[in-house]
């Protein structure tokens, strides 16, 4: 007996109604949360004793679930600013908007790990310091030009890197770009050909990373260009939103699935999708909400914070660094950063938006 589509439909409620029923919902505030977190405990590891000594994390069963964090954050992004881009009256407000949640907070993290961290920790006299062209090159990573290092910061730590987080910068900037393309040739509006476009990209990748070699990421987890796929199956899922099925155990086992294909080189350039439709499951949870971790939205500051505070410890305690010791100082250290930036940065540059989407619509 099988059953029919009404029947399935009855089985299987699809994800619009999903979303429509759980509204406001908490699932993706704690996503985000976990996820943030989870790269600062990988992190603690680089930073405590190096980047070949972390390589274990990067083959089975480690690999499947390490790999797994920058895929789902940034397919959790492309499903929420989705949505976004239908709520917005123009494409140059959906532009401001993105620009206003990205910018502010890198901007302040780069200035004080320049201006302050790096003249704590330099090695060098502060005239030499503030002179060199390394330390104005460093600013540019507020354009999403990225410079790891500061002249005479952390050279004999196990890493000499300041923010080894701000590898995804420019490819959050190729995600905004990809979309904002798509929408100018309409293919946003044409679902099934924006999903044509996003599986012939997710091929061609494939296809010119095997013929040309695998182009890994600075911390060679995973080819970065997933990490733009992921967005955009992310956008996908919601533009199909009233199409497709969803409930617990669907996002559990392409969870499972995504673990499985992470695990392998090859596979993974095909677990962008079934990665994005987990973390769609996984985000629409709605566990109850507590307010003194769902009070702002930390997980930004915790992303931009955490690894050149983690770099700090390091440096002060070289002779005893441990991977728990380094979590236990770096983390509520972290939190009391990322709460600065969102109450202090990014919630009053958010207040903004209300200019911006003032725009008159279109036509």
């Amino acid at each position: 007996m099988t059953l029919n589509e009404s029947e399935l439909h009855n089985r299987i409620p699809r994800l619009a109604s999903l979303m429509e029923a759980r509204k406001n919902t908490s699932g993706f505030d704690y996503l985000r949360l976990a996820l943030a977190v989870s790269v600062l405990s990988v992190h603690g590891v680089v930073t405590s004793y190096g980047k070949p000594a972390a390589a274990f994390l990067f083959d089975a069963p480690w690999r499947g679930v390490i790999t797994m964090i920058l895929p789902v954050f940034f397919a959790l992004s492309g499903f929420l600013v989705a949505g976004s881009l239908f709520r917005t009256k123009t494409l140059r407000a959906f532009i401001a908007l993105r620009l206003l949640r990205l910018v502010p907070a890198l901007a302040v993290e780069v200035t004080l790990s320049a201006v302050v961290l790096g003249a704590l920790f330099t090695t060098l006299p502060a005239a030499q310091y503030f002179s060199s062209p390394e330390f104005w090159k460093y600013f540019m990573n507020v354009a999403g030009r990225i410079h790891y290092l500061l002249p005479g910061v952390f050279k004999d730590n196990p890493v000499t890197i300041v923010n080894l987080s701000l590898w995804t910068i420019p490819y959050e900037l190729e995600c905004y770009a990809a979309l904002i393309a798509l929408s100018l040739l309409g293919l946003v509006s044409r679902r099934s050909w924006f999903l044509i476009v996003v599986v012939a990209g997710n091929a061609a990748l494939f296809a010119a990373d095997r013929y040309y070699g695998v182009s890994y990421s600075v911390d060679d987890s995973l080819p970065p260009r997933l990490l733009v796929m992921s967005y955009l199956y992310g956008v996908a899922i919601f533009i199909y939103r009233d199409r497709i099925p969803l409930n617990d155990c669907l996002a559990l086992l392409a969870f499972a699935t995504s673990y499985l294909m992470l695990n392998s080189i090859g596979l993974s350039y095909f677990a962008p999708a079934v990665v994005a439709y987990a973390t769609v499951g996984i985000g629409l949870a709605n566990p109850p909400r507590r307010k003194l971790l769902l009070s702002g939205d930390y997980s930004y500051g915790i992303y931009l914070y955490a690894f050149p505070i983690q770099q700090a410890y390091a440096h002060l305690f070289a002779g005893s660094l441990s991977w728990y010791s380094n979590m236990l100082f770096s983390l509520p250290l972290t939190v009391i950063f990322a709460a600065f930036s969102w109450h202090a940065v990014e919630k009053h540059a958010l207040k903004l938006k209300r200019y911006v989407r003032s725009d008159p619509t279109p036509g």
